[in-house]
C-alpha cells in the first residue's frame, strides 16, 4: 500500500465509501452507480499512469473491518500547499473539474438536510433515542459524501465527531456548532468551491479538543430563588466593560454577508415578536424556544464571518433565554426589556454592516457597552412571584367535566376508588362505574394526546420579488393577447363551434393561472401589525399611559408593495393615537374611563378593497380647535358652515396641528400629511370619525394589488378608455323609452 501515490489510494477509499452508501441506501442508486464508474475510471487510468505491476507483491491489509481503519487511510488534516487555490475570498480546496457539479449539487440539497438535523439535535436534547440513530445516520452519510468528493478533510473530520457521538463525548452543543459550521461551508461550496479546514475550526468542533472559554462570551447572572447573585457569575459581572475593538469587517463572501443580513433581519423581527409575547405569556415554551433559536442562529453566522461582536451580543442573550428554556428564571418584564434593548441594538448593528458594503466605515453601536453590562449582571433580582411553575397538563377527568361528558362528583368518586386502591385508570372507572360512554373518553384521551404534538409547517421557498414581478407582467401581456384573439374578426366569424369552445376552455386556465399568479404577490400584513405592537409598547411606557394594544385580522392578505408602503402612515397614526388621542390615566379617571386605554387595529376585506382601521378609546378630536387653526392660516373663512369630514380633513393638510406641546413622537404637523400622502399613492382613500370623549376611528381603504387591474372598455367621442371594474358600480343596456335627446343637439338616458 505504501507504494501506491497517496491520490490513487483516496481515489481507492472514495470508491469504497461510495459502494457502501449505495448499498446501504444511503446514496441514490443510479446517480451512485454513475458516481462508481467515474470512480474506477479514474483508478484504472492511475494504476496505467504509474505502470502498476500486477505481478507484484503488496503487503496484506490490516486485520479488522474498514470502519475500524478508515481513519488511518485518510489523509492528514493538514492541507497539502499544491492543492489549495488562494484568491482575495479566501483559500479553497482544488476540485477536480468532474467534481465540482456533483459537489454544488451536493451543497444545494443539504439545506434540507441541515434543518432535519436541527429538528434532530432538539429531540436528542429532550433524550429522544430515535433522534440518535437519525443524527448517526447523516453523520456517516456526510463521511461517505466528503469522501467521494476527494474532500478527506472533512470526511476525517465528521468521522472524529461521529467516533465522539458513539462514546457519547458529543452534547447538543456540539452538534449545533456543526450544523452552522457546514451551513456556511456548503453555502460557499454550491458555487463549486470548498474553504480550506483550518485546525483551529476543527479544534473547536470536535469535543476532545474543547475550545478555551472566550473572554469575549458574556454570561447572564443566574439568580437563585432568594434573590441573591450566583457566586459563579459574581466575578464576571463586578468586571468593567472593556473597550470594543473595530473588527476587521467583513472579509467573506459578500453574497454571504447580503444573506446573512436579510436573514439576520427575519430572525431580529421574529425575535421581537415572540418577546412581545412572551410578556403576556411568559412561560410559552414555544415562543421561548423561538427566541433562543434565532439569536443561536445570529450568533452562528456571526462568528463564521468573523463579527465577534455581533456573536458576543447574541451569545449573552442566548444564555440569558436558555436559563428560561430550562425553567430556571421567569422572563418578567424587567428581563424583557434588557432582551428587547439586545435586540434593538443587533438592529442596529446589522443595519451598519449593510451601509459598510456601501463604504461607510463600520462601528459599534452606543448602548453595545451597557447592554453587555446588563446581560453580565442584570439589575433585576428574582422574586419568589417569578418563580417558573410550568402550564400542568390537562387531566382525563377536567376534560370530561369541560365537556360536560361526565360530572364533578362522578369523577371525585373515580379519584377516591384510585385512593383506596383501585389499579384501573380513570377513564376505565368511569366508564364501568359511572356508564360513561367509552367513545367520549377516547375522545378525550384524543384531545390530551392532541395538545402534546407540535404543529406542522407548510413547506415554504424563497422565490425573489423580481421573479414574480416579471411572471404577473408575462401573464399580463398574455391575458392582452387572449383578449385580442377573443375580439379579432376573424376568430368570430369562424363557424366552427368546437374551435370557440377550446378558446373559451384556455382563457378559463389563463385566467386561473392569473388569479394562482397574483396569489403569489399577497402575503399576510401580520409582520405590519406585529412591529405596531411594539411601537405601542415603547410609545406606552415613554408617556406614562397604559394602552391595551389589540390587533384583528393580522392574517388578511394583500399585495407585498401594498404592505411595503402602509407601514409609514400606520406607524404615524397610531404615534398620534397613543400621544394626542389617549389621555393620561388620572385625565381618563376623571371622566369615568378605565385607567387602561384602548388601540385596536384591525384589518379585513370589503366589496374588492381592504380596509384597515386604527380606532382608539381617547378624547376624541376637537373641531372646535381644528376650525379656529384653519381660520388662523386662512385656510377658510370665520362663518364657513362645514361637515364634520370636511373640517377633519384639515388635519391632513401640511403644518397643520393643534397640539399644545411639541414632542419629539408628534405635534409638528408633519406625520397626517404623509398618511395623506402615501395612501392616495398607493390609489387609496382615509376617512376619519370621531366623536369627543369617546375616541376616533381612521379607516383606511385600499385596493387588493397594484399589479393588475381588470377594467372595461368604453368608447366615448371617438375615443378608447378603459375603467377599472372596481370603479364601476353598474353596467347597463338602456331601453327605447330611457333615451332622450336634448334640443337634437346631445343624448342622455333616464335611469330611476
Amino acid at each position: 500500500i505504501g507504494d501506491i501515490p497517496k491520490a490513487l489510494r483516496t481515489t481507492a477509499i472514495r470508491g469504497i465509501e461510495l459502494s457502501k452508501n449505495i448499498i446501504m441506501a444511503e446514496t441514490p442508486f443510479v446517480s451512485g452507480c454513475k458516481k462508481l464508474e467515474t470512480c474506477i475510471t479514474k483508478m484504472q487510468n492511475g494504476l496505467k499512469a504509474v505502470n502498476y505491476n500486477k505481478n507484484a507483491t503488496t503487503p496484506s491489509a490490516p486485520v479488522g473491518s474498514y470502519k475500524e481503519n478508515i481513519a488511518d487511510d485518510l489523509p492528514d488534516s493538514s492541507v497539502e500547499t499544491d492543492n489549495v487555490e488562494k484568491s482575495n475570498e479566501g483559500a479553497f480546496i482544488k476540485i477536480p473539474d468532474d467534481l465540482k457539479d456533483l459537489l454544488m449539487k451536493f451543497a444545494s440539497q443539504q439545506q434540507a438536510v441541515l434543518e432535519d438535523f436541527e429538528a434532530y439535535i432538539l429531540e436528542f436534547e429532550k433524550g429522544n433515542p430515535d433522534a440518535k440513530n437519525a443524527i448517526k445516520r447523516i453523520l456517516h452519510t456526510w463521511k461517505g459524501e466528503f469522501g467521494v468528493l476527494d474532500l478527506s478533510d472533512y470526511s476525517k473530520l465528521i468521522h472524529e465527531i461521529e467516533n465522539s457521538f458513539e462514546n457519547g463525548a458529543v452534547t447538543a452543543e456540539h452538534l449545533f456548532k456543526l450544523k452552522d459550521f457546514l451551513l456556511n461551508k456548503f453555502s460557499v461550496a454550491q458555487k463549486g468551491l470548498m474553504p480550506v479546514l483550518p485546525d483551529s475550526e476543527k479544534k473547536q468542533l470536535v469535543p476532545e479538543s474543547p475550545a478555551l472559554p472566550d473572554d469575549n462570551v458574556v454570561k447572564p447572572v443566574k439568580p437563585d430563588t432568594s434573590g441573591n447573585v450566583d457566586n459563579t457569575s459574581k466575578k464576571s459581572s463586578e468586571a468593567p466593560v472593556t473597550d470594543v475593538q473595530q473588527p476587521a469587517i467583513i472579509n467573506a463572501d459578500p453574497s454571504l454577508v447580503t444573506d446573512f443580513i436579510h436573514e439576520a433581519h427575519e430572525h431580529i423581527h421574529a425575535a421581537e415578536t415572540f418577546l412581545l409575547e412572551l410578556e403576556t405569556d411568559p412561560v410559552n415554551a414555544e415562543n421561548i424556544n423561538s427566541v433562543f433559536r434565532a439569536w443561536h442562529t445570529i450568533k452562528g453566522v456571526a462568528g463564521f464571518l468573523g463579527l465577534k461582536e455581533i456573536g458576543s451580543l447574541a451569545h449573552g442573550m442566548e444564555n440569558l433565554m436558555d436559563l428560561a428554556r430550562k425553567h430556571e428564571l421567569m422572563l418578567n418584564a424587567e428581563y424583557i426589556d434588557i432582551l428587547l434593548e439586545g435586540n434593538d441594538c443587533l438592529k442596529e448593528f446589522i443595519e451598519i454592516i449593510e451601509k459598510s458594503l456601501s463604504g461607510e466605515p463600520f462601528r459599534i453601536p452606543d448602548n453595545y457597552n451597557k447592554i453587555i453590562s446588563k446581560l453580565k449582571s442584570p439589575s433585576v433580582q428574582k422574586k419568589p412571584e417569578d418563580l417558573f411553575v410550568p402550564p400542568a397538563e390537562k387531566k382525563i377527568g377536567e376534560l370530561l367535566v369541560e365537556k360536560g361528558v361526565a360530572a364533578q362528583d362522578d369523577v371525585a368518586k373515580a379519584l377516591q376508588l384510585q385512593k383506596d386502591g383501585d389499579t384501573r385508570k380513570i377513564g376505565e372507572i368511569l366508564i364501568n362505574e359511572q356508564n360513561i360512554p367509552a367513545r367520549n373518553v377516547a375522545s378525550a384521551l384524543a384531545n390530551q394526546t392532541a395538545a402534546r404534538q407540535n404543529v406542522q409547517v407548510d413547506e415554504t421557498i424563497r422565490v425573489p420579488v423580481n421573479r414574480i414581478d416579471q411572471l404577473v407582467d408575462s401573464i399580463g401581456e398574455a391575458v392582452i393577447a387572449q383578449s385580442m384573439i377573443n375580439a379579432s374578426s376573424t376568430i368570430k366569424s369562424i363557424e366552427d363551434q368546437s374551435l370557440h369552445t377550446k378558446i373559451a376552455h384556455s382563457e378559463m386556465i389563463l385566467h386561473q393561472i392569473q388569479e394562482l399568479a397574483m396569489s403569489l404577490r399577497m402575503v399576510s400584513i401580520k409582520s405590519t401589525f406585529q412591529k405596531m405592537a411594539r411601537l405601542v409598547r415603547d410609545l406606552s411606557k415613554k408617556s406614562g399611559k397604559e394602552v391595551n394594544f389589540v390587533t384583528e385580522g393580522e392574517d388578511t392578505e394583500l399585495d407585498k408593495s401594498v404592505v411595503e408602503k402602509i407601514g409609514d402612515p400606520l406607524i404615524h397614526m397610531i404615534r398620534n393615537a397613543v400621544d394626542h388621542g389617549i389621555e393620561a390615566p388620572e385625565d381618563r379617571k376623571k371622566t369615568g374611563k378605565s385607567a387602561v386605554a384602548s388601540v385596536i387595529l384591525k384589518a379585513y376585506h370589503k366589496a374588492g378593497s381592504i380596509y384597515i382601521e386604527v380606532r382608539d378609546d381617547g378624547k376624541g378630536l376637537d373641531k372646535d380647535a381644528i376650525m379656529a387653526k384653519a381660520i388662523s392660516k386662512e385656510l377658510c373663512k370665520p362663518d364657513a358652515v362645514l361637515s364634520d369630514q370636511e373640517i377633519f380633513a384639515f388635519i391632513f393638510l401640511p403644518g397643520f396641528s393643534t397640539a399644545k406641546v411639541v414632542t419629539d413622537v408628534s405635534g409638528r404637523g408633519v406625520g397626517m400629511d404623509v398618511v395623506k400622502r402615501n395612501i392616495e399613492a398607493l390609489r387609496g382613500t382615509v376617512e376619519i370619525q370621531s366623536e369627543k370623549n369617546m375616541g376616533t376611528v381612521f379607516i383606511i381603504r385600499l385596493p387588493l394589488t397594484l399589479a393588475i387591474v381588470d377594467g372595461m372598455i368604453i368608447r366615448a367621442a371617438g375615443e378608447s378608455y378603459i375603467v377599472p371594474t372596481l370603479s364601476i358600480v353598474e353596467s347597463l343596456i338602456p331601453a327605447d323609452d330611457q333615451r332622450k335627446t336634448v334640443f337634437d343637439k346631445g343624448k342622455m338616458i333616464n335611469v330611476r
